[in-house]
C-alpha cells in the first residue's frame, strides 16, 4: 500500500516536472495561415508552441480573431498543433483582418487579408424580383431577365446589405422566369411564375432599403431632443413675460392710488 502511494506521488512530481518545463522554455509561438480569403471561405490555421530549442511543445493556446475595424470576431482556445476552421461570414467586412494568440507570457499576432466580394441574393416573391446585397462591397452589375422567350435587361446598384425589388409585367399567364447576372452564364429560373400587365416588361425599381432616419436614429434622437429644450424655453420665456406684465400693472395700479 505504501508502495502504491509512493508510486502515485512520484507519477504527479514527474508530471509536475513535463508541465513545469513546457512553461519554462515555451519560447515561440506560430500562427500558420494563408494571406488572402474570400468571404463565405472556411479559414483553416495552426497555432505552434516552439520551445527554445526550436522543437514543437504542448500546450493550449488561446486566440482571438478581430475584423478590420478590430472587432471582436471569434474567442477560442487550441491545442499545440492542431488545425482551426473557421468560416467566414458572407458579408465579412474586406480589409486585412487579425488573429492574436497567446500563451502564458508567450504572444503572437498576425494578419490576413479578406477579400471583396459583390454578391446578391435574388429571389422571387409573387410577381416581384428581389434582389439584396448579402456580399461585403457595392454590387453594380446588369441583370438580364428573360420572361418567357423575352429578355429585359435592368441596371442594378447596391449598397451592402441594401435590397431592390422590380415588378415584372407581361399579359396575363404563367411564365418561366431567367435571370443572368453580369456575365455569368448559368442562370437562375424560376418556374411557373403567374404575371400580369399589358406587355412584357420591368415597371419600376423600388428601393426598399433603409432610409436616413432609420440608417441614422441618433440623429433622430438629437433633433427631437433639441426641438423638445426649445419648446421648453420659448414656454419658460412667455411665462417670464407674462409675470412681468403683471408686475408692471400692479405697480401702475398703486401709482393711482
Amino acid at each position: 500500500m505504501n508502495n502504491l502511494k509512493k508510486s502515485f506521488v512520484f507519477g504527479i512530481f514527474i508530471l509536475i516536472i513535463i508541465l513545469g518545463i513546457n512553461f519554462v522554455f515555451a519560447e515561440k509561438l506560430e500562427i500558420q495561415i494563408e494571406n488572402n480569403y474570400i468571404p463565405g471561405e472556411n479559414i483553416n490555421f495552426k497555432l505552434i508552441l516552439y520551445n527554445d530549442a526550436n522543437i514543437k511543445i504542448d500546450g493550449q493556446i488561446n486566440y482571438i480573431i478581430q475584423n478590420y475595424y478590430s472587432e471582436i470576431v471569434k474567442e477560442g482556445a487550441s491545442n499545440s498543433g492542431n488545425e482551426v476552421v473557421f468560416n467566414l461570414p458572407g458579408n465579412a467586412i474586406q480589409g486585412p483582418w487579425k488573429i492574436s494568440a497567446s500563451y502564458n507570457n508567450v504572444k503572437s499576432n498576425r494578419l490576413f487579408n479578406v477579400g471583396a466580394l459583390e454578391k446578391a441574393e435574388i429571389t422571387i416573391e409573387g410577381d416581384t424580383l428581389i434582389l439584396k446585397n448579402i456580399g461585403n462591397s457595392v454590387y453594380e452589375k446588369k441583370i438580364l431577365i428573360y420572361i418567357g422567350e423575352q429578355d429585359q435587361t435592368a441596371q442594378v446598384s447596391l449598397e451592402v446589405g441594401q435590397e431592390k425589388r422590380i415588378r415584372l409585367t407581361a399579359p396575363t399567364g404563367s411564365y418561366d422566369i431567367k435571370v443572368i447576372e453580369g456575365n455569368e452564364e448559368q442562370p437562375l429560373e424560376f418556374k411557373g411564375v403567374s404575371l400580369t400587365g399589358n406587355v412584357v416588361g420591368l415597371e419600376r425599381v423600388l428601393n426598399t432599403g433603409k432610409n436616413f432616419w432609420q440608417k441614422y436614429p441618433a440623429v433622430g434622437l438629437f433633433l427631437g431632443a433639441l426641438l423638445l429644450v426649445t419648446i421648453i424655453i420659448v414656454i419658460f420665456k412667455i411665462k417670464n413675460k407674462g409675470m412681468n406684465i403683471k408686475i408692471v400693472n400692479k405697480n401702475i395700479n398703486r401709482n393711482k392710488r
